[in-house]
């Protein structure tokens, strides 16, 4: 288990652009995929002309010009850990916690990147709430294994057995394409063609790009700038929400379209 991130967190840049190792001639930046992990999932890349790039794997193909979604659920416990109690008390300062796993097994340090929320108190909770990002976990077994929970800052309120937390992992380890996503948010464009699970690849978050408009609305109606996410990932017109279409912001139209002559680029607006 890792006390400290496992791999890299970034934020990277222009000039420290992400490397392709297995490549002996050319490199592709963030347009590359490898089953090898070399990032924290959500790790975010930004290049010089403003676009955010965030470190993600694939859970089955993910497309360059179509939306692609965020798959991790707390349901049934099955990407993370669901309210569970601790197992041991947890004093000002500490910097770990441990509880017990509720549900699926859970491997070293795949909560690393995740989310962790702690209630410290049965008594007005939305107030004395604790936030913190994971920076690794032990493995536990499935439904009663006990999990050690590393956190990135140290708690300032004392926890105790009988106190509670929910834990998620990085919504970023598991993104694919769906052609229906009523139920899932969008993380954004792959910023190369991923054709299976099991990939570590770039999502493009946030910045200048192309996404496939539906119908004749997007970029062609008068005073109508934002864009949404339909649920096949294409972009559609705020008119359309509620009909296949979502109320997540996918950006806003930069073309000059005083003719009606609809969108080339679109500024993405998933993730800064």
């Amino acid at each position: 288990m890792s006390k400290n991130f496992p791999y890299n967190t970034g934020p990277l840049y222009d000039g420290g652009s992400p490397r392709d190792l297995s490549l002996a001639t050319h490199e592709f930046g963030p347009h590359l995929a490898e089953t090898t992990q070399r990032f924290i999932y959500g790790t975010r890349f930004l290049t010089w002309d403003g676009k955010v790039y965030k470190y993600s794997k694939s859970s089955g193909r993910c497309y360059t010009g179509r939306g692609n979604v965020f798959n991790n659920c707390i349901e049934s416990d099955a990407d993370g850990i669901d309210y569970a109690v601790l197992t041991a008390d947890a004093g000002i300062g500490s910097t770990y916690i441990k509880m017990t796993n509720t549900g699926t097994a859970i491997t070293e340090d795949f909560l690393a990147g995740g989310q962790i929320t702690l209630k410290p108190t049965e008594t007005y909770t939305d107030a004395h709430l604790m936030f913190r990002t994971i920076i690794g976990n032990s493995s536990a077994a499935a439904t009663s294994g006990v999990c050690t929970i590393y956190l990135d800052s140290p708690l300032e309120i004392a926890m105790t057995t009988s106190n509670y937390a929910f834990a998620m992992p990085s919504p970023y380890n598991d993104i694919s394409y769906t052609a229906s996503s009523a139920g899932k948010s969008f993380a954004g464009l792959a910023a190369t063609y991923i054709s299976a699970s099991g990939y570590n690849f770039w999502t493009q978050t946030y910045g200048a790009c192309w996404i496939a408009p539906h119908a004749e609305r997007v970029g062609a109606v008068a005073l109508k700038r934002m864009v949404f996410w339909r649920e096949d990932g294409s972009v559609d017109a705020h008119s359309q929400i509620g009909t296949n279409v979502t109320d997540q912001l996918a950006g806003v139209v930069l073309d000059n379209n005083d003719t009606a002559n609809g969108s080339t680029v679109i500024l993405l607006q998933c993730s800064i």
